[in-house]
């Protein structure tokens, strides 16, 4: 009896709870998404957590499952974890389109196309942009709701012309995004965003060297960034300024806005854009031939890069160009060594073929034929390889192109199956037809670039016999030369010899009579005393005077080329004193000889020495005297 009474307000009672939590459910799915939506960019896995209940408990309500997968491929989209952002994505958009839902249609395109051009598949990239387009323009582009509005749409265009420049269709991405530009303009959006349009207009009409127009875009952002003192946007405009009188000819103003771009980054502190307008100011001043003042921008260009970690083949490239221009053989041979093998870490075969190219004219330079010989046959066979990977790709993407099409035809084939045994026939005939049309233009084709490949190789193979021959010609009058260039490497070894002896005895017989007269000044009267000691002091000068030291250098670098550069190379913070201590050490004087030599005592040019070694990095156990012979032998 208990029991039927207490069922009779328990029932009822159960019943209103479930009636009451089925009509609770939406909006609590609603209130989890908000939260998930808040925590996107706070906490993606509290965010995922959350949409990942609303499909757990809601996932008969359409609308709440579209909804969540679209937040579940955002928040993967946070981490990175591309194959989750991939399979929401796709159940989003094909929910999405089974319930017309087309805000989300148009968001998930749009994302779509974003993620295919960050893996630099642009083709795939326009083509879901397109999309999104398409559904943007069914819905009402001037359209406001609470998830989309114009300035979105203006969003879209701008994504549209990035892919548009990637795949070199630059009247497309102009139209684009000079219509973003109106939209955000007629819509009152901020002005960064209208600077970034501006420069990323004046950049396109810069690309496809139309200078007028691209001054004139480039300009607008400019006077825009300097009102809102936006340093960054003001670099990049000064930069590409720089970039557009510079191709102008109007050097003068091309490096004014280079140095007021460089002065703002060195201001942020921006190492990347740092290197990149340092690296254009060292290129224009060395096109003008003015390489002293281009050699310190390079080599800032390379500590900016440095800092952040970035490939310094193209700028050790430059430089390697600069030197033999100059005819610095060793120092481009130098950068060209470290070129190398910066080129091949990020497989840029270009920089490889032209590194090749200098390093062969350089060692030619020098008169080391074989070197050049071997490094001209590097350069001509990575021609050859690229030649034909580029020949390959090219039959691939005709493969590709003809095979889409046949499965195009197929299709139209099978769509028409149903028609009458005419209509069949004629389409198998005309599928054949065009079968034959396309193998033949691909065989066509394929022999003119085999034809043109093999009679550019044949030529190819005759200039390098004839320089091949040139440089065996060289190599036998090689003998001849070496004999009289190491004539006259003897004679000034003789003469820097002979010239170190005579410092060395000069400065013992002047140390032997200053001991003397030190000695005799003791036992003389003070007005004696005092005249010795001025005389002590006039050999003392003698002994450090620089003439000496200047001779000495003048005879040393014209029997060791290039061994204060190479030091300086090594450490450029050498001092006199390092440089002096480095050439005696190199003519394998011992410790008292140097010491008499530069007017010191033994136990300061033991410290000295190792103060040296450190200075030079020589490693621990290697001879300083061997050190150095190897590095006036590079």
């Amino acid at each position: 009896m208990k029991f039927t009474f207490a069922s009779i307000f328990v029932i009822p009672l159960l019943f209103l709870s479930i009636a009451f939590s089925q009509t609770a459910s939406p909006l609590r799915g609603k209130n989890l998404l908000k939260e998930a939506d808040s925590l996107l960019f706070i906490d993606a896995d509290a965010s995922i957590g959350r949409a990942t209940s609303v499909l757990q408990y809601f996932s008969d309500n359409d609308t709440l499952f579209v909804d969540a997968t679209f937040l579940l491929a955002q928040a993967y989209r946070e981490k990175r974890i591309y194959d989750s952002v991939d399979y929401y994505a796709n159940i989003c958009l094909q929910k999405a389109l089974e319930i017309q839902d087309t805000v989300n249609i148009i968001y998930s395109y749009l994302n779509r196309g974003t993620d295919y051009y960050l893996m630099a598949e642009y083709a795939k990239a326009l083509d879901e942009l397109k999309k999104s387009e398409t559904y943007y323009k069914a819905f009402g582009t001037e359209r406001t709701t609470d998830k989309i509005s114009p300035l979105y749409y203006a969003k879209l265009l701008n994504n549209m012309a990035t892919a548009y420049i990637k795949t070199a269709h630059y009247d497309s991405s102009l139209r684009c995004f000079i219509q973003a530009i109106k939209i955000k303009e007629a819509n009152h959006a901020e002005t960064g965003t209208l600077i970034v349009s501006k420069i990323n207009i004046g950049s396109i009409y810069l690309a496809i060297k139309d200078y007028d127009n691209s001054q004139v875009w480039l300009s607008r952002a400019l006077k825009d960034a300097i009102s809102e003192q936006d340093s960054v946007y003001m670099a990049r405009c000064y930069a590409n300024l720089g970039v557009l009188y510079k191709r102008t000819g109007d050097t003068s103003r091309a490096i004014v806005n280079y140095k007021k771009a460089l002065g703002i980054n060195e201001n942020r502190g921006d190492h990347r854009n740092q290197a990149i307008v340092l690296q254009n100011l060292a290129l224009l001043l060395s096109s003008q031939k003015k390489y002293d003042d281009a050699y310190p921008y390079f080599v800032r260009a390379l500590e900016n890069n440095n800092a952040i970690g970035a490939n310094n083949s193209r700028l050790h490239l430059a430089m390697s160009r600069m030197f033999l221009e100059q005819q610095i053989y060793d120092s481009a041979i130098v950068h060209g060594n470290l070129a190398l093998p910066l080129a091949v870490e990020s497989g840029n075969m270009d920089v490889q073929m032209e590194d090749y190219k200098l390093l062969s004219k350089a060692y030619k330079g020098k008169k080391q034929f074989e070197k050049a010989c071997h490094f001209v046959e590097k350069h001509l066979s990575l021609k050859d390889s690229a030649t034909i990977m580029k020949n390959q790709e090219y039959i691939q993407s005709l493969k590709t192109e003809f095979e889409t099409e046949r499965k195009e035809n197929e299709i139209v084939f099978l769509k028409e199956l149903n028609q009458s045994e005419h209509t069949k026939a004629l389409a198998i005939q005309s599928k054949q037809r065009l079968f034959i049309v396309v193998v033949l233009l691909a065989l066509a084709l394929l022999i003119v670039v085999a034809a043109y490949y093999f009679s550019k190789r044949k030529k190819e193979k005759e200039l390098y016999l004839i320089e091949k021959k040139l440089l065996e010609t060289n190599l036998k009058n090689k003998e001849l030369s070496a004999k009289e260039l190491q004539t006259e490497v003897d004679y000034k070894a003789r003469q820097l010899t002979t010239h170190a002896l005579n410092m060395l005895q000069k400065n013992q017989m002047l140390a032997d009579i200053r001991e003397k007269l030190n000695a005799i000044s003791s036992q003389v009267s003070e007005q004696l005393a005092r005249q010795f000691n001025a005389i002590i002091k006039d050999i003392g000068k003698s002994q450090k005077t620089e003439k000496d030291w200047e001779l000495f250098k003048n005879y040393f670098e014209s029997v060791n080329k290039g061994f204060h550069q190479k030091l300086r190379l090594l450490n450029p913070n050498l001092n006199t004193h390092d440089f002096r201590l480095a050439a005696l050490v190199s003519l394998n004087l011992n410790i008292k000889e140097t010491a008499a030599l530069l007017c010191i005592s033994p136990n300061s040019i033991k410290v000295a020495r190792y103060r040296l070694r450190k200075r030079l990095n020589v490693e621990i156990g290697e001879d300083l005297y061997s050190f150095l012979n190897k590095l006036k032998g590079i």
